[in-house]
């Protein structure tokens, strides 16, 4: 595997770039050829992108990603595996990678960077879905991105931006819910509120797990959130009774589109029930 950070070259070329902008407007070069001057050395930057592909054609995996690890674009064999910026993929990268690879230009020579020249430099936040690698695809990366399907979570005095994950247990299929925080601007498994139990429950109920989800307040969050409402059955569960909540089916949708429809998918396969006592699988 092979890694070209894509971030970290860019920096290197605008810090450069500014300094020779710099330099040529004290010199008196009007600001028309210096722009024109500036496209077509951005021009050579990308080609630069292109050149690692083109040269290490060979490579079973490239890697191209931010100075803090946030995935650009995945190659195998230099041929484009996943880009989820499409404009720049189709607009402007393979224009100059596929003359490369066809051999009708030749590859530009690379230069090293040393990583203590931009290891201070803060590295803005993506315009591209680097989550896609991990399974988000644009509409839900977008919405996690405005906030629009994060739920706050208060937790010892800090209010705790959550997703809200839809999934099914793998024993039964049955409902599923939990919650993945975005405190740190990236996704990190935080807890399950269900808990599956020896019983069967409908469609779009599950048994609540209050033993080890923040007791009652759990309960609260929800109807809070207006994701559901009890409905009176209980089960116990070890040492404490578990209430079951109806959730809404139009809100589970909203806050996880893809995971409502594999969990709405399995259980029709199952009859429109489920029982189970397992881990949940998404």
């Amino acid at each position: 595997m092979m890694a070209y950070n894509h971030r970290k070259a860019e920096i290197e070329w605008l810090n450069w770039k500014e300094k020779e902008e710099k330099q040529m407007r004290e010199l008196g070069m009007d600001e028309d050829t210096i722009q024109r001057l500036h496209t077509y050395d951005w021009q050579q930057f990308k080609s630069d992108v292109a050149a690692f592909i083109s040269q290490n054609r060979m490579a079973p995996e490239l890697l191209i990603c931010t100075l803090d690890y946030k995935m650009f674009l995945t190659a195998r064999r230099g041929m484009i595996d996943v880009c989820p910026d499409r404009t720049f993929l189709v607009q402007e990268l393979l224009p100059v990678l596929v003359p490369m690879q066809t051999g009708q230009v030749q590859d530009v020579p690379l230069v090293l960077v040393p990583r203590e020249s931009v290891q201070d430099e803060k590295c803005p936040q993506p315009d591209w879905n680097y989550l896609r690698w991990a399974g988000y695809d644009n509409e839900k990366f977008e919405k996690i991105m405005d906030g629009s399907v994060l739920l706050n979570y208060e937790f010892l005095g800090e209010t705790i931006p959550m997703e809200l994950r839809i999934g099914q247990y793998e024993d039964g299929g049955g409902l599923a819910l939990e919650l993945v925080s975005w405190k740190e601007k990236e996704p990190e498994d935080w807890d399950t509120i269900t808990v599956n139990l020896s019983v069967p429950c409908e469609k779009d109920h599950a048994f609540v797990d209050i033993n080890n989800s923040g007791g009652q307040e759990i309960c609260q969050w929800i109807e809070e959130n207006g994701l559901g409402k009890a409905t009176g059955r209980q089960q116990r569960s070890c040492f404490c009774v578990c209430p079951e909540y109806h959730f809404d089916a139009r809100r589970l949708k909203e806050l996880d589109r893809e995971g409502d429809e594999r969990y709405a998918a399995s259980l029709q396969q199952r009859g429109g029930s489920a029982k189970s006592n397992s881990e949940p699988v998404r």
